[in-house]
């Protein structure tokens, strides 16, 4: 009686790690290897570089009426002008695969602050999901273009966007206004070049 019972117990407990073997081997098999793994992240850090340089490279679309010495590449212009919403959803959103989220920092070497993510918001960063990949890609922009007076709608008229009204973004966050004046630059803020970091994972 005390074997069959012994031999019941045991015979438990080998069903139950052969269940749990069988477990873990139907779930490594579910899950994608890290060879697999890294050519999906691979593939969407070369779509996140692509996109980006595209986006420098391809021409405002006030170009035409813009000042002579104003940056002409839609990137840039879309920072300066706060166009998150032409950033996003005309651009970013048609160069990634759509099931992507995505962050957009902005990094001037000492600080980094928030700038969007991919719904167009400029108030809270995307909880992004792991593997996140990231892109970067260096622009320069002189603290002038930041001077509301003399490039922004109440100076020439060029860039109607109402965002743009209450001063830069980027330039507020980076504290490049001398006393919160939106028409006076600090003589001090020399910062020039500044780091463009797309931060993406899929859904």
């Amino acid at each position: 009686m005390m074997n069959d019972k012994a031999q019941m117990m045991v015979l438990e407990s080998v069903i139950f790690a052969i269940t749990i073997l069988i477990s873990l081997i139907f779930l490594y098999q579910l899950s994608p290897t890290s060879t697999q793994s890294t050519a999906y992240t691979n593939d969407l850090k070369i779509k996140g570089d692509t996109a980006i340089q595209n986006l420098y490279n391809d021409e405002a679309p006030e170009a035409s009426n813009l000042p002579q010495e104003f940056p002409k590449n839609k990137l840039t212009y879309y920072l300066i002008t706060d166009d998150y919403d032409s950033l996003i959803r005309s651009n970013l959103k048609n160069m990634l695969p759509p099931n992507t989220m995505f962050n957009i920092q902005i990094s001037n070497g000492t600080k980094k602050v928030f700038w969007c993510n991919s719904n167009a918001d400029n108030s809270t960063p995307l909880a992004l999901s792991e593997p996140v990949v990231i892109s970067h890609y260096m622009i320069s922009i002189h603290p002038q273009f930041f001077n509301i007076s003399k490039f922004g709608i109440r100076g020439l008229g060029l860039i109607e966007n109402s965002n743009y009204n209450d001063g830069c973004d980027i330039a507020i966050a980076f504290d490049a206004y001398d006393g919160g004046d939106i028409n006076k630059i600090k003589e001090e803020y020399r910062t020039v070049t500044y780091d463009i970091i797309l931060e993406m994972c899929y859904i």
